[in-house]
């Protein structure tokens, strides 16, 4: 939406690249895209990056996860290493490939109050 701002007010394509942070190609696509379809065809902007290493092996994580849960990240991404020979991912995308692909959760463990007696 920067860019079409920027256009509004008149910058050139190079301008627009470097107050927006983007290449001067994405400037002239985004345009060409804005004049083709509009308003929708910016928002519905189809960039699709590239796919997870663990993707492919989401059935084999979730059946072993499913059967033996991890205690802790750290743990998942040492057994995930291990089962599918992907090199040792960092623990913030281990826990986001959980939630996100396999719809697992962190459980906080607290232990229950005991009432006097």
């Amino acid at each position: 939406m920067a860019v079409l701002w920027l256009k509004s007010k008149g910058e050139t394509h190079g301008r627009i690249a470097a107050l927006a942070n983007v290449s001067r190609s994405t400037v002239q696509r985004t345009l060409r895209i804005y004049a083709a379809e509009g308003l929708d065809g910016i928002r519905s902007f189809g960039w699709k990056g590239q796919p997870r290493a663990l993707t492919p092996h989401a059935a084999t994580i979730e059946d072993a996860f499913r059967q033996h849960p991890p205690h802790t990240a750290h743990e998942a991404a040492r057994r995930i290493e291990e089962l599918t020979g992907v090199v040792r991912r960092n623990v913030s995308r281990v826990r986001k490939f959980l939630k996100d692909d396999l719809g697992m959760k962190c459980l906080k463990v607290a232990p229950l109050p005991v009432p006097p007696k």
